[in-house]
Parts: structure tokens; C-alpha cells; sequence
């Protein structure tokens, strides 16, 4: 649940930055595009998987987009850092709520002897 949460938070960074930062057309489409979908899907994706399957998809593919479309740096890092991040929010085990298994602590074992269970002989230093 937390995952999908920052994933809703960091969704609208990539609209933003593709309308602040100086992107080609075909990225500043893109990013426009993939992003205002990741956003809708990411507040549906805290009720359905599904929506978040379909999140993941969408960061896969912005993350791809980075080395299919020529490019900047400055795009390369910005979308492939953004789809990766999607992704493993989205698909992870990240996305799974968390459990908590209970463990039955053993019995303890009843003891008729005190002393050292292997005998040692008189007069020999031990740290020999």
C-alpha cells in the first residue's frame, strides 16, 4: 500500500518535468501522454491491481522510450529514471501489504543432569 501511494506521489513528476525541461516532441508527447494515464491509473491502483499492472506497463514502456526514440541525456535520465521507478512501485513485491506471521516458541526441555555432559579427566590442563 505504501508503494502505491508514492507511486500516486511521484506519477505527476513526469508531465511536470516534460513541460519544464527542454524535451524533443516525440518525449514531451509521450511523457504527456504516459503520464496523465499513470496518474489516473495510479488513484485507481489502491483499489485494483489491475490498474496497477497497467501502471507498471506504462513505466516500462517510458523507461523504454528513453533508447527507442532518439534522445538527450537529460531525457534518458529523466524517463528512464521515472518508468523504473513506476515499475518497481507498481509490480514489485513492494506492492504486496505487509504480514506478520506469529511463531510458537518451543517447550522447554526438562534437564536431570547439571553437570557437563562429557566427562573430563583429573589433573590434564584443558587448554592444552
Amino acid at each position: 500500500m505504501f508503494s502505491r501511494s508514492l507511486a500516486l506521489l511521484i506519477s505527476p513528476w513526469l508531465p511536470c518535468a516534460a513541460l519544464i525541461l527542454p524535451f524533443g516532441h516525440a518525449h514531451t508527447v509521450n511523457a504527456l501522454v504516459a503520464g496523465t494515464l499513470a496518474i489516473a491509473l495510479s488513484g485507481f491502483s489502491l483499489s485494483s491491481r489491475r490498474a496497477g499492472s497497467l501502471v507498471s506497463a506504462i513505466g516500462i514502456w517510458v523507461a523504454l522510450t528513453g533508447f527507442i526514440f532518439p534522445s538527450t541525456l537529460l531525457e534518458e535520465v529523466v524517463v528512464v529514471s521515472w518508468g523504473a521507478v513506476m515499475f518497481i512501485c507498481m509490480f514489485a513485491p513492494f506492492r504486496e501489504p505487509g504480514q506478520a506471521t506469529a511463531a510458537v516458541a518451543a517447550l522447554p526441555v526438562a534437564t536431570t543432569n547439571t553437570r557437563a555432559s562429557v566427562p573430563v579427566q583429573r589433573g590434564v590442563p584443558v587448554a592444552a
